[in-house]
């Protein structure tokens, strides 16, 4: 069980949900407990999700194909974007060797989500000399 509550904490005490607080305090009765307090982050939205998936993943996947001749899924896209732009290094201190681990994107804030997107543009741009447009951006293709 888990319990997740938000609150407002001013002059060191919850001001917001006290009651909902106390109850998840007695559910746990007689439990060890882990408590864990965090800021509270604005997470990635699901515009900026669905203009990932829908817009950024889709132009990259193509010109992996068109440029490379790779066939990626639009998943394997997403982890090697991942890899690229939105991933820790982990040092092993005895031998100095370094990895390289993808975060999840899900844990992005907006701000964090939205300098995702302008790194994989630049890279679009960069590597395969293509434009993808901002969200809401409309573009007009001459023929």
């Amino acid at each position: 069980m888990k319990a997740q509550i938000n609150s407002k904490i001013v002059n060191g005490k919850c001001t917001t949900n006290k009651a909902s607080i106390t109850k998840a305090f007695e559910q746990f009765e007689g439990k060890e407990i882990t408590i864990t307090i965090e800021k509270k982050r604005r997470n990635r939205s699901n515009n900026q999700n669905s203009y990932l998936w829908g817009c950024v993943y889709p132009l990259v996947k193509m010109q992996f194909y068109e440029t490379c001749g790779e066939v990626f899924t639009i998943e394997e896209v997403h982890e090697i974007m991942k890899m690229k732009f939105n991933s820790v290094e982990l040092i092993n201190e005895d031998t100095g060797e370094v990895i390289i681990v993808p975060k999840s994107t899900t844990k992005n804030s907006k701000f964090e989500q939205e300098q995702y997107h302008e790194q994989i543009r630049n890279f679009a741009k960069e590597w395969f000399n293509i434009y993808i447009p901002l969200p809401n951006e409309e573009i007009f293709i001459n023929s």
